[in-house]
């Protein structure tokens, strides 16, 4: 059986001629401008590579560029998923940028981080790559109005608060402080089975 191309192409296409077919089959091979649709999967390698691109100050975006692909596809990759028994992810913001991401165990009262910027001044634990439970009862009471502060107790009435309990007023205030530009999210997660 002989297939008649000229007659194919003019049939999907809409013409024979050669130099509109490879404008045709170039508009089809140019990126996706809204970069809509399914994403890439990226290999080990590439993660490590996104990784040292961000540990080096490389914002998501611009390793999103270099990737080709959307910021919260990075931001997956460079995120680990919370460990088992894990009940609360806490991200630690600055402005809209993720600096810390801090998984909290309570029961076993250990916490595990990853940070996502180079910067040490806007990380929740400075250099500190291995928080102690110490060092995260720490890090939440300076997320707090001191709690030897004179009206302590309107400013709890206030948050809807009977004690200072500085994980339960960083609930109310997200850690937001009147002298930085640092805040945090809080995710609930279920406590997964070992």
């Amino acid at each position: 059986m002989d297939t008649d191309y000229r007659k194919l192409c003019k049939e999907l296409f809409g013409t024979d001629d050669a130099v509109e077919l490879r404008r045709i089959a170039e508009s089809i091979k140019k990126k996706n401008d809204r970069n809509a649709g399914r994403k890439k999967k990226f290999t080990e390698k590439d993660a490590e590579r996104m990784a040292r691109m961000r540990d080096h100050g490389v914002g998501l975006q611009k390793i999103a560029d270099e990737f080709g692909t959307s910021r919260q596809v990075i931001g997956r990759y460079l995120s680990k998923e919370p460990g088992k028994g894990n009940t609360m992810r806490l991200t630690y913001m600055y402005k809209q940028h993720p600096c810390t991401v801090i998984d909290v165990d309570f029961l076993d009262q250990k916490v595990s981080i990853q940070n996502k910027t180079a910067d040490i001044v806007h990380r929740a634990f400075g250099v500190t790559e291995n928080p102690t439970w110490k060092d995260f009862e720490a890090f939440l009471r300076e997320r707090c109005f001191p709690e030897t502060r004179g009206n302590k107790k309107e400013l709890l009435r206030q948050l809807g608060l009977t004690d200072y309990d500085p994980l339960q007023i960083i609930e109310k205030t997200r850690g937001r402080m009147a002298d930085d530009e640092q805040w945090l999210k809080i995710r609930y997660l279920e406590r997964r089975a070992e």
